[in-house]
């Protein structure tokens, strides 16, 4: 049974999914109205989805820090030379898509799988150098290129309802996967490694069961690589208080390595993929894909697997 229902948002000041772990957003999901001859089930999952606002959301991908860049070539043939970049969401539209399984005797499901839709629109805005003449590569006119931005952001949750009772929980979530309208940039795969974890994800919204959720002890260092589908595009960290340019291999593959936070908490870390177009070519299209995968740094505990 599969339906779709809008999400109006609210605040809540409630508890959430993680015992002992730090919070970003709280959110609390308007019930939702179920469709003729649908159970009270989509508006108990939505409940139990509005206590865990660091599963669903990734509290960062629409953020508006700006990145700075760090002398990135731009070729002969650049119309800009970008120094800064930066987001600008003017709207968010939300839905969530349901699709539940596995009825028990009763002839109510047991499982459900949420699909979150996100919508973005907004800017995406370029602080540019003009260049210069006479050989000067440079001059001090500065000019902020604006191009329009749509992005469609995507998560899945995998809920399980207790036997014999209301209660759904949620056990496992996908990574956040945001892709431009149009875009033609792709991340292909991304390599985690971080201690005795070295794992290649190439399906962003396949499940991360949280018992296998990485985990990681605080400050400790993640190397991600990441693989594109072109050999010039640009490649940056997403992750809460830091943002720079991976290292180039220059054979379609992006390295950086970081520190994860010290604060015990659930945190999102990721890529954003840019095509070479989107920050060196005045005219050319906002084109961009970004994955963010879930990290639990020690010693959060997730609520959900405790006794």
């Amino acid at each position: 049974m599969r339906s779709k229902f809008p999400l109006l948002v609210l605040l809540l000041a409630a508890g959430g999914l993680l015992a002992g772990c730090g919070t970003n957003h709280h959110t609390l999901l308007s019930p939702a109205t179920p469709g003729t001859g649908t159970s009270a089930d989509p508006t108990r999952v939505l409940q139990a989805i509005s206590l865990a606002p660091q599963v669903v959301d990734d509290g960062q991908f629409d953020a508006d820090e700006a990145t700075t860049m760090d002398g990135a070539p731009a070729g002969s043939l650049a119309a800009t030379h970008p120094l800064r970049f930066w987001r600008t969401i003017t709207h968010v539209e939300r839905s969530f898509e349901f699709a539940f399984a596995d009825s028990d005797t009763t002839g109510r499901p047991t499982t459900a799988i949420v699909t979150v839709h996100r919508r973005l629109t907004g800017t995406f805005n370029i602080l540019s150098g003009v260049p210069g003449t006479d050989s000067v590569p440079m001059d001090s006119t500065l000019r902020v290129i604006r191009k329009p931005l749509d992005d469609r952001w995507v998560r899945r949750l995998l809920l399980h309802r207790r036997p014999g009772t209301d209660r759904w929980r949620i056990v496992a979530t996908s990574a956040v996967e945001v892709t431009s309208n149009n875009a033609v940039t792709r991340i292909l795969s991304l390599r985690v490694q971080a201690g005795v974890i070295d794992t290649t994800i190439t399906d962003p919204l396949a499940f991360f069961h949280f018992p296998r959720l990485f985990a990681v002890d605080p400050g400790s260092q993640v190397t991600l690589t990441v693989t594109t589908s072109h050999s010039d595009d640009l490649v940056f960290l997403v992750l809460r208080g830091h943002r720079f340019r991976f290292h180039d291999n220059g054979d379609g593959t992006y390295t950086g390595v970081f520190p994860m936070p010290r604060a015990a908490a659930l945190w999102h870390a990721g890529v954003n993929a840019l095509s070479h177009g989107t920050l060196f070519d005045d005219q050319a299209p906002y084109d961009s894909q970004a994955w963010l995968t879930p990290f639990l740094v020690r010693p959060c505990v997730i609520a959900s697997e405790l006794p």
